[in-house]
């Protein structure tokens, strides 16, 4: 009998994609089909092996039920993978704590949060308030504004936090408690 353990070491290296249609104004599978591609393709290039793909539409429903989501997040909790590519974070969410929670969810279960366009690593105190501020930039005009100029959230994130720390502030050293995730 395998223990669960063992599971997750074997599927630490497996990498898996997740994308959706982030518009409601996109046909079904529109841009599904090439993120996937173009994700897969970005990862072998680098010598990484997808082993899965989970896609879904975007939402229509009042109550946002993403059940390819819901799958995934079981699947990361079985331990069948250890990394997941997004396209950019707002693919996961567009709302930022519900993105914060997606992430610190993935972390319980081992499993790394990478994006092919932005650039954050959350196991550092610098790069978890890096992806803090991108999710607090999701609610606000800055993700449109960066979009349509080519921007990564994750540099505007890291410009507010410099300009933040120019001024001076308390919480400059220190993560915010959102940042930490539970032991």
């Amino acid at each position: 009998m395998i223990k669960n353990y063992e599971i997750v070491q074997r599927n630490q290296d497996k990498l898996v994609i997740y994308t959706r249609n982030t518009s409601l104004e996109q046909p079904e599978g529109y841009r599904v089909h090439r993120n996937v591609q173009v994700l897969k393709d970005k990862c072998e290039r680098v010598g990484y092996e997808v082993s899965r793909a989970y896609w879904e539409p975007s939402s229509t429903s009042s109550n946002k039920v993403r059940p390819v989501l819901k799958q995934m997040l079981k699947d990361a909790a079985s331990g069948l993978f250890g990394v997941i590519v997004v396209w950019d974070v707002f693919t996961l969410s567009p709302d930022g704590e519900e993105l914060q929670q997606i992430e610190r969810e993935l972390a319980v279960y081992g499993v790394e949060l990478c994006s092919a366009t932005e650039y954050f690593d959350v196991s550092t105190v610098e790069g978890m308030k890096v992806f803090e501020y991108m999710c607090k930039l999701l609610n606000t005009k800055h993700l449109s504004l960066s979009a349509m100029q080519g921007i990564p959230l994750s540099q505007v994130a890291r410009w507010l936090i410099e300009d933040k720390n120019k001024k001076g502030g308390d919480n400059d050293a220190k993560p915010c408690a959102t940042a930490k995730r539970p032991a």
